[in-house]
């Protein structure tokens, strides 16, 4: 590997699709979720600058860390779900069949990053010495059960179709084919989020902020951005794996594409999000472990039928 070759590795990490790309998107598209729901409850809402200066804010003051918390995990926790989102761009196509970085069960590895953002929210509340923060990671803990399985048959659904572990094998315009799988994904995609019906660990209403209680200034700001950069990754991913295609030749027209269908995703998140109250804890177990898992396994099974030669 020569000094090119890293060059460009650190600018597809550091600039595009990685860091600068997904946090300005994400920061947006979160910003037209806010926007959204202001609009649906006959509010104004926020100006598109303001998703950006309340990071901007939050990234200029000063962090308070509980005397009692562990030190350590309570300030790795966010910077761990900041590279794992981070790291997990490069393996999402924008506009292409192909990620920045691809190799043989790359996603595995995607679905494991996505993951390490949830579990950095159970790190950070349970590491934080405030009831708020342990029932915010319990409840983290129990949601993250009930959608991964789902989520994960979903992915896997699209693998045994394409008898490939390869992101850019299963990239495509897979909807029509295993739409109860897409159905199934984009409810998992909403409760990783954490937003309504399923922002049961934060539940500001009930436990304050939950895991997020005692976190303030760059910490909190960091966890702020990574929500917002997680959110263009999944609706990213969605868009890659359901509705990617046709392709034109000409990448910037299609990643001009690729976003436009993203923010069609994250409108209708904000739709969800407004037509339905918080779940509790229990109703989201049985949610997703009923009528998504069920979902998920129907399209699963019709994937691995004439595998097994059925």
């Amino acid at each position: 590997m020569d000094v090119a070759d890293i060059g460009v590795m650190l600018l597809n990490l550091l600039v595009y699709p990685g860091f600068v790309f997904t946090a300005v998107m994400g920061l947006l598209f979160f910003w037209l979720v806010r926007k959204l729901l202001a609009r649906f409850q006959w509010r104004v809402g926020p100006p598109i600058y303001q998703t950006f200066a309340d990071v901007i804010k939050l990234l200029s003051k000063e962090s308070v860390v509980p005397e009692n918390a562990n030190r350590f995990m309570f300030v790795a926790a966010p910077v761990f779900a900041l590279a794992a989102v981070t790291l997990a761009m490069l393996l999402i196509p924008v506009g292409a069949k192909n990620p920045a970085f691809g190799f043989i069960g790359d996603i595995i590895v995607l679905i494991y990053l996505l993951t390490i953002p949830s579990v950095a929210i159970i790190i950070g509340g349970s590491s934080s010495a405030n009831p708020f923060g342990a029932i915010g990671a319990s409840r983290e803990i129990g949601l993250t059960i009930a959608y991964e399985l789902g989520l994960v048959l979903s992915v896997l659904t699209l693998c045994v179709d394409a008898n490939s572990l390869l992101v850019e094998s299963v990239t495509g315009f897979n909807f029509l084919k295993y739409p109860l799988a897409a159905v199934a994904l984009f409810i998992c995609v909403v409760a990783k989020l954490g937003i309504t019906p399923f922002d049961i660990p934060e539940a500001k209403t009930e436990i304050m902020a939950g895991p997020y209680t005692e976190y303030s200034g760059r910490l909190l700001g960091i966890f702020k951005l990574t929500h917002a950069m997680l959110l263009f990754a999944l609706s990213s991913l969605f868009v890659s794996l359901f509705f990617a295609g046709p392709f034109t030749g000409n990448y910037v027209v299609d990643v001009l594409v690729h976003l436009v269908k993203c923010v069609l995703v994250v409108v209708v998140i904000a739709v969800v999000a407004a037509a339905n109250p918080r779940l509790r804890i229990d109703q989201a177990l049985r949610f997703f472990w009923g009528f998504v898992f069920v979902l998920a396994l129907i399209d699963f099974m019709r994937a691995l039928i004439p595998v097994l030669g059925w």
